[in-house]
């Protein structure tokens, strides 16, 4: 491969590699309606504490006696861990009210908030401080940039 070839080459396979990850993973607001809460009462069936978000299955009996099966979605193993949970913070066969943001396509599936446990204790998601942290790690660097410097 020439020089010539190279540059257009390499930039190809760099922007491959920065961006089909990014576009993999989804955005809150372009799948769940954030202005929205669902409540489901139902039985945990399947709870996987796992990356990139932990997942559980409820079922749901409806009016009729039927049982619907929903997917709840939660933040990551990491995020999870860092607030005290783990696999064994939610039971398979425990009877929840589990509460969250539907998935704007109507499907079964919500974006988890809280949780309510038969005994009435409770399950929060807690408020994401990362991006107030970044933002204020941007504006002290650019500070910091822009500070007088003594002149020896």
């Amino acid at each position: 491969m020439t020089p010539k070839h190279f540059l257009p080459y390499v930039a190809a396979m760099l922007a491959v590699g920065v961006l089909a990850p990014a576009a993999a993973h989804h955005s809150f607001a372009a799948v769940y309606d954030g202005s929205r809460t669902l409540t489901l009462d139902g039985k945990i069936t399947q709870f996987h504490f796992v990356n990139p978000h932990a997942l559980a299955t409820v079922d749901v009996t409806d009016e009729k006696g039927g049982v619907q099966q929903w997917t709840v979605e939660f933040d990551g193993r990491l995020n999870l861990t860092n607030w005290g949970w783990s696999e064994s913070t939610i039971a398979v066969g425990e009877h929840v009210k589990i509460s969250g943001a539907p998935e704007r396509t109507g499907a079964q599936r919500i974006f988890f908030a809280k949780l309510v446990r038969a005994d009435g204790s409770e399950l929060l998601r807690p408020a994401s401080n990362r991006l107030n942290s970044v933002e204020e790690e941007r504006r002290q660097r650019a500070l910091q940039r822009t500070a007088p410097t003594d002149q020896k």
